[in-house]
């Protein structure tokens, strides 16, 4: 899940900016592109320890999963996370596509 947010954040600074350099900080690459669309906060409410919790366990398990057996991810977690990935991939598709859109009507 950690590498499906990082490349709908790729996506979204790449048609939007043109340009795309790597990494794989999801809160840098969130706070990146909060610009473009006020729905990032409906994915990632960041503002109370239950709602931060789903984003820092992304976060956690990119390098925790492959390197810490202890690390564990429940099922209610995996439940509860999918749906937040889904509406991050729906709102990436939109904007990008209406983005795009704007570009072809520039020329």
């Amino acid at each position: 899940m950690h590498q499906s947010c990082e490349n709908y954040f790729y996506a979204i600074r790449l048609v939007y900016t043109q340009q795309n350099s790597k990494q794989h900080n999801l809160t840098k690459l969130l706070n990146s592109v909060k610009k473009y669309s006020n729905e990032f906060v409906k994915v990632f409410p960041l503002n109370t320890p239950e709602e931060k919790r789903p984003f820092e366990l992304i976060k956690a398990a990119y390098v925790n999963g492959r390197y810490h057996p202890d690390f564990i991810v429940t099922k209610e977690d995996i439940e509860a996370l999918v749906p937040k990935v889904e509406l991050l991939r729906n709102i990436t598709k939109r904007i990008c596509e209406e983005k795009i859109k704007e570009y072809g009507e520039m020329g």
